[in-house]
Parts: C-alpha cells; sequence; structure tokens
C-alpha cells in the first residue's frame, strides 16, 4: 500500500479557504456586535429624550403656575393683566437652578414669538426647535452644529419639549435641550469594548487554530514519515522474500536438471524389466510401482519447473477429495513406520477447484509430513495427526493438526521463508513450506502456520472453488 502523502500545492488553497471563512466569521460577529451597539444606543437616546420632555413638562407646568400667580394680583389701579400684557420678565427665578451649563439648557417660547427665550434673558433662534414646536413633537434630535448654537458642546443634542396652558396667557412652550455627549461616550467606550472583545476573540481562535494547525501539520508529517519507512521495511521484505523465491526457483530448476537423466534411466529399466518377469505377479506389480512413481516423479520435476518459470499450469478440474486422498496415499507407509496415528476427516463437498493435481497433492504431502516429523520429535505419548477437508461458501480448507513439539508464533511468522528451518542440523532444508507456499499461491490461495493454544500445530491450506455451473471435466 502506498502512503498518502501530503501534497503542499492541494494543502494551500484549503489553508486559504479556511482562513477566509475565519475573516467573514470575525466582521460578521463583529459587524452584528456593532449593530447591536448603535441599536441599544439608539434606545438610550429615546429614553433620554424623554426623559428631557418630562423634565420639560415639569418645568413648564412650574412656570405656569407662576404666571397665574403674578397674574392672580391685583394691581394697584384695581385692573387685571391681560393675556396680551405678559411681563417681559418671565417668573424664573430659582428655575436656573436646573439648567447645567454645557450640558442642559432650559429655553421658553411665547406666543406668538419669533424666537426662543433662555432663563437669562437671551434670545436664541432655532429654525428646527420651532418647526418641532409648530408640528407640537414631544421630541427632537439635533444635529452638533444646532447644539453649538444653543451653547452646548458641538455634539448631538436631544431636546424634549413640553406646552401648558396658563389661565390667563394661554399655551407656553418649555424646551429642555441636553447634550447626548455622555451617551455619546458611552456608545464609544461600549464600541471600543467590542472590539476590544472581538479582537481578543479572534486572537484566541487564530491562536487556537493556528496551535491546532501546527499539531495536524505535525501528525500528517509524523504519520506520512511512519508510512514512508514501513512502505521502506515492506520492500526490503518484499525484495528480500522475491530473491530467495529466485533462489528456490534457480536451486529447483539445477536439482530437476541434475535428476532428469536417473530419473529417465530408471524408467527405463523399469520398461525393460517389464518382459523379464513376465509371469511373476509380485515382480510385476514391483515393476509397475517403479513405472508409476518414476512418474510421478517427473509430473513434479515438471510442474516445479514450470512453477519456477512462471509458467501456466496444467490445470484439471478436480474436487477437493481427490487432493487430500492421493496425498494420504502417499504417507500412510510413513505414518505407519513412526507410530503415528493420521485421522482423516472429510466433508462432502459438492464444489470442485481447479490447479496442477501433482502440485497441490506436494505441498499437502509436505505439510502431513510436517507434522508427523514433529510428533516424532515430541516427548508426548500418543502422537497423532488430523487432516480434515472442509468448505465454506467459496472455498475449499484443508486443515492439518498435529500434537507435536509445536512451534513459537515467531518461527510461524518465518516459517515459510526460504531455507528456514526448525528441524535438527540435517534433517530438514528449510524449503519444503516454502515451495508448498509458492504452489498455494499459484492456485490463488494460502497457506497459514500457527501454533495451538493446547499444543502442537496447525497448518491450513485454503484455496477457491468453482461456481456451481462448472463440472468435471
Amino acid at each position: 500500500m502506498t502512503p498518502t502523502r501530503t501534497d503542499p500545492t492541494r494543502s494551500r488553497p484549503r489553508t486559504g479557504i479556511l482562513v477566509l471563512l475565519m475573516s467573514v466569521s470575525i466582521v460578521t460577529v463583529a459587524l452584528l456586535t456593532y449593530q447591536d451597539v448603535k441599536h441599544r444606543y439608539a434606545e438610550s437616546i429615546e429614553d433620554y429624550a424623554q426623559a428631557q420632555q418630562t423634565l420639560a413638562r415639569s418645568v413648564a407646568n412650574n412656570l405656569a403656575a407662576r404666571l397665574d400667580a403674578v397674574n392672580s394680583k391685583s394691581p394697584s389701579d384695581g385692573s387685571r393683566l391681560g393675556s396680551s400684557t405678559l411681563p417681559l420678565r418671565m417668573p424664573t427665578d430659582g428655575m436656573r437652578a436646573i439648567e447645567q451649563p454645557g450640558s442642559l439648557v432650559i429655553l421658553l417660547f411665547r406666543p406668538g414669538a419669533s424666537a426662543f427665550e433662555s432663563l437669562d434673558g437671551r434670545l436664541v433662534h432655532s429654525t428646527l426647535l420651532q418647526q418641532a414646536v409648530t408640528a407640537r413633537q414631544s421630541t427632537l434630535r439635533l444635529p452638533r452644529q444646532e447644539a453649538e448654537l444653543l451653547g452646548l458642546p458641538r455634539r448631538a443634542a436631544v431636546a424634549g419639549i413640553a406646552q401648558v396652558s396658563s389661565l390667563h396667557h394661554g399655551e407656553l412652550w418649555v424646551t429642555a435641550v441636553a447634550s447626548a455627549y455622555r451617551a455619546r461616550e458611552r456608545e464609544d467606550a461600549a464600541g471600543w469594548r467590542m472590539v476590544i472583545a472581538v479582537l481578543v476573540a479572534s486572537g484566541a481562535v487564530l491562536l487556537l487554530g493556528g496551535i491546532a494547525l501546527y499539531w495536524q501539520r505535525r501528525e500528517l508529517h509524523a504519520e506520512h514519515a511512519l508510512a514512508v519507512e514501513d512502505l521502506r521495511r515492506r520492500r526490503e521484505a518484499e525484495l528480500e522474500r522475491t530473491s530467495r523465491v529466485a533462489t528456490i526457483g534457480t536451486l529447483a530448476m539445477g536439482i530437476t536438471h541434475e535428476l532428469a537423466t536417473p530419473l529417465g534411466i530408471i524408467s527405463a529399466r523399469a520398461e525393460q524389466l517389464v518382459s523379464k518377469v513376465l509371469g511373476d505377479p509380485r515382480s510385476e506389480r514391483s515393476v509397475r510401482v517403479i513405472q508409476e512413481q518414476a512418474e510421478h516423479m517427473d509430473q513434479i520435476i515438471r510442474g516445479m519447473l514450470g512453477l519456477a518459470r512462471g509458467h501456466s499450469m496444467g490445470a484439471k478440474t478436480l474436487t477437493p477429495s481427490d487432493v487430500s486422498n492421493a496425498a494420504v496415499a502417499l504417507v500412510e507407509h510413513r505414518f505407519t513406520e513412526a507410530g503415528v496415528k493420521l485421522q482423516v476427516e472429510e466433508a462432502e463437498i459438492p464444489y470442485q477447484l481447479r490447479g496442477d493435481h501433482r502440485l497441490l497433492e506436494h505441498a499437502l504431502v509436505n505439510l502431513l509430513l510436517n507434522a508427523c516429523d514433529a510428533c516424532m520429535l515430541s516427548p508426548q505419548g500418543n502422537p497423532c495427526v488430523n487432516l480434515s477437508v472442509r468448505a465454506t461458501e467459496s472455498m475449499a480448507l484443508f486443515r492439518v493438526i498435529d500434537n507435536g513439539s509445536g512451534i513459537s508464533a515467531e518461527a510461524a511468522a518465518r516459517a515459510m521463508e526460504p531455507f528456514f528451518t526448525t528441524k535438527p542440523l540435517g534433517q530438514g532444508a528449510g524449503l519444503g513450506l516454502a515451495i508448498a507456499h509458492e504452489i498455494v499461491k499459484s492456485h490463488h490461495g494460502t497457506l497459514c502456520i500457527s501454533p495451538r493454544a493446547e499444543g502442537g500445530t496447525c497448518a491450513e491450506i485454503t484455496l477457491p472453488l468453482l461456481p456451481e455451473d462448472i463440472h468435471v471435466s
């Protein structure tokens, strides 16, 4: 499996998109917070204007009461002041304490007047205020320039307008104009707090995101390095295994080439003996056995040569029982001589498999002989080897189990390596399982060697079965 590599050219667009999304999120949060501050500021200005309107109404009521009190006094000539004879000077004594220089101004508006009058008698012209009085508005927001004309700081201001009726002088208007600089300062402070909060939150998000990206990148680099190292090791192991398999092939070709000549001589001499033993049944049987075994050896040699050279096998359709029965027939005498019991359990398998009969037989024989040798090396009594043939949905299973000396997990992992053996010196070359593994592999199957918890070894060959619609040829 090729390790996944992190391509920097692909990660850059993703990082750019991530940064863009984070920036959009930060700007969105900032705008929402700013809009919320503006909304709260508008609400506070409205409340502030209502407070000025309440103050103006209170001042207007107080002023009306004073005017009525002044008008109710009898003059020296015994006549009353008419509505057209408003005092030139309003009775505003004591009301000036309400004003706050630079912050709050109280203005009066007489019926028919062209300007407002301050509590100290100054005339103040304000077109916006006159229009608000004419329109009978209760509150008004004044721009900076208008606030400066009224003697207030050059900041936005609000005016509360109250109209009151005097018994002797008709309608009067009182205007309380207050600067909104304090509300504005609160808005600025809230805005700065918002900016600082957004900056802090954004900094925290960016810091945490940067740390997360940094650690993620480190993990990706570590995973990449591990994957590369794992791939290197697996390639080296595969290269070593391929080299050993090539060695097996070369050795097998050399051995089979050397065996071909004596095997041909054996077959020829057996052929010559046929005419000389006619009439002797026992000798005839012996000669036939020699010929059959020589033919068997020749087929194995040819199959091994084809396997080593990578040629296609002479595959035929056969049943799992054909393979197991032939292998058992070849090794029965070895088990009898060794005093090892061989048990065979075969289930009915209605399907067939395709392969080289002699090679598959040779692989299974190798497993059975290894199991027999392991039982001979074990000090336990009642040595026994069990061969079971089963089938799953699509696979045939040949399982060889023994109660012999067993095998370690480390040795089981290396059991199919060429020239690896656990047998005593001189009793094994370490090629049997390696060749069996190559035979099974060439048939698209698997060979597995594993230790048993209760002692002994389990060897299992798994081969694919043919579909139901394929019949024996």
